[in-house]
């Protein structure tokens, strides 16, 4: 039964091989599969040949060469697969329809003034996935769903392990999606998610020591080093919202029970909540040159750039990602003083760090149904029995 068994997973593994190879470097021969996987042809074969039955994979018309038979490229029908990305926010449930090439197909957004339970958002994600499903020609062709959570996450169980504007602790998203659905359900923290893939193919996938900090209606953060998420022995590595940087006056009481957390006046909702603005009208004031508002951000840009300035010095990493809807409103006046207050309080060992902004904050849907086609497409092999 054990040689049974090794011998399955062996199959899988080897199919997922030539899978995600056709995925990431298609159109691609029989014969450059063989190579590139270290397969023998009649297994490369065997294998397309399943595949193309299930129709996750199409010819292309024969590659022009000399004399002999000419190769087949193939590719994977992204056309007729589609992935579901759910972005579950404090103010709002995000979720995007695309296909496998990467299309969006439809979009659906739900809006909620404040949860009322643990079982408000699952209602609203169901309504916005009810909606989507609508688009599919057939059920069948959608190969998983995608949530990106505003809160602690524990990926491997697909528990909300704590969210407080989602009111879920301990929540099992992924089972009750998953007897909802019938379908493959993944879930990630959204920090951890925008570090995941910005490190695959996007800012910072040049870097193999990163961390992403994401300033939005709370603060979120994650950790890779030497390309691999760090989530920590109880998955709340990152968190660096609770990282205590304010004081006196300032050190605001915070939602973990604790003072002075970095969330409490750096995020959307601490803003809102302990000083009773909000991002767009404290940038209105600070171009109107308001004496309050000048000192409140400067407090605020030196408890920020105070904790990256020492979390570079312990972590050392080669870039650092900031994004977030704090930065998209002060963006103006925000990256310049941040930029020269890191500047002026890292060592001189860590000078070389890059500090990199982006435009706008990412649409974690999407990203969330990529975070489908990525793992429709793994090697599982921390799986082999």
């Amino acid at each position: 039964m054990q040689t049974e068994t090794s011998n399955k997973w062996l199959k899988s593994i080897n199919q997922q091989k030539v899978l995600r190879l056709i995925f990431i470097e298609g159109p691609i021969s029989r014969v450059e599969l063989a190579k590139r996987t270290g397969l023998t042809q009649q297994t490369v074969t065997n294998i397309v040949n399943r595949l193309l039955s299930e129709e996750i994979v199409v010819e292309r018309s024969p590659i022009t060469s000399g004399s002999g038979r000419r190769p087949v490229p193939l590719i994977i029908n992204g056309a007729n697969m589609f992935a579901i990305g759910i972005e579950v926010a404090v103010k709002y449930v995000r979720g995007t329809l695309r296909d496998f090439n990467n299309r969006q197909v439809k979009e659906i957004t739900e809006y909620v003034t404040a949860y009322e339970s643990e079982e408000h958002p699952l209602r609203c994600i169901s309504k916005v996935i009810d909606g989507l499903l609508s688009h599919i020609p057939d059920k069948i062709q959608l190969k998983g769903i995608g949530c990106s959570i505003q809160g602690l996450v524990d990926s491997r169980q697909g528990i909300v392990i704590y969210s407080p504007g989602l009111q879920w602790r301990q929540f099992p998203l992924k089972e009750k999606l998953e007897e909802m659905y019938d379908s493959p359900v993944h879930l990630e923290n959204d920090a951890n998610l925008l570090a995941l893939v910005e490190n695959l193919n996007g800012h910072l996938a040049e870097s193999h020591n990163n961390i992403t900090l994401k300033f939005d209606h709370g603060i979120g953060g994650a950790i890779v080093i030497n390309k691999k998420l760090c989530s920590g022995a109880t998955h709340v590595a990152g968190e660096f919202g609770h990282y205590k940087a304010f004081e006196g006056e300032n050190a605001k009481l915070c939602h973990c029970g604790a003072k002075g957390c970095l969330t409490t006046l750096a995020s959307v909702s601490g803003l809102k909540r302990n000083a009773r603005i909000s991002p767009e009208d404290l940038y209105a004031r600070l171009l109107a040159d308001d004496p309050e508002a000048n000192r409140l951000f400067a407090d605020i840009t030196s408890a920020v750039g105070g904790a990256i300035s020492n979390i570079i010095t312990f972590i050392n990493p080669e870039s650092v990602l900031l994004t977030g809807k704090l930065f998209d409103k002060l963006r103006d006046v925000f990256i310049p003083s941040l930029s020269k207050y890191i500047a002026a309080t890292v060592p001189e060992t860590c000078q070389g760090v890059n500090l990199i902004y982006l435009p706008e904050t990412p649409d974690e849907s999407t990203s969330a149904a990529g975070l489908v086609m990525n793992q429709f497409f793994d090697v599982p092999l921390e799986q082999l029995p």
